[in-house]
């Protein structure tokens, strides 16, 4: 159904932290940018003006315009006592500055109905991986279960709406063309951050809660 241009399978966290009124929807990932935040803002903008072939293109709900982001561990929900300790494991990991830009497409899961839309990287997908493996480990090492599926870079584009239309071909294909069509600057990734997501009516509100440097 849905073709993936970049051999990327999706990356999946999981939590030991029970779940409580006060846990937090944690997450770690690599902040973009603004060059690729608005060239995002842009694919999303032109995707809603390019003329809808079927109804799907209402079975997208878009990540919201400066919540893109590159993911390398979704941790879910966390009893706040544990944050202090999982900061000083973050802490610890080391890395150096990479270049990263974007590029390739693909959904998930890759067969049957979609569930979300990503975009790939075309540079930098490596020293991605190196850094979630690094991540990984750091959380693991301080009770969270470690990732059973091998880490792909990828950003979340949008998410396919629960009840929209399953055969969405032509307007995925239609998605393809206005992503090879945009030009994807460079950035350097220098730093990653430990969010807290909030989710809402109108989509999650992500707030940073500490930030770890390249070094």
């Amino acid at each position: 159904m849905c073709r993936t241009r970049a051999h990327m399978t999706p990356m999946r966290g999981t939590s030991r932290a029970a779940v409580g009124s006060g846990a937090l929807r944690l997450f770690v990932g690599v902040p973009l940018d603004e060059a690729h935040q608005q060239a995002l803002a842009r694919l999303r903008a032109r995707w809603r003006e390019v003329p809808a072939p079927g109804p799907q293109r209402t079975g997208l709900a878009w990540t919201r315009p400066g919540n893109w982001h590159l993911t390398l561990k979704f941790l879910g929900d966390v009893e706040p006592e544990r944050t202090p300790a999982l900061e000083a494991a973050l802490d610890a990991v080391a890395f150096a500055p990479f270049t990263a830009q974007a590029g390739g497409t693909g959904c998930f899961p890759p067969r049957g109905a979609a569930r979300v839309v990503w975009l790939g990287l075309a540079r930098g997908a490596e020293e991605a991986a190196r850094l979630a493996r690094a991540v990984d480990a750091a959380c693991a090492s301080v009770g969270f279960a470690p990732e059973r599926r091998p880490f792909a870079a990828h950003l979340t584009l949008a998410r396919v709406k629960s009840g929209a239309p399953g055969n969405w071909t032509r307007d995925w294909e239609t998605l393809e063309a206005e992503v090879e069509k945009m030009e994807w600057p460079a950035f350097t990734a220098e730093r990653f951050v430990l969010w807290k997501s909030v989710l809402g009516p109108s989509g999650p509100t992500y707030t940073p809660l500490r930030t770890f440097p390249a070094r």
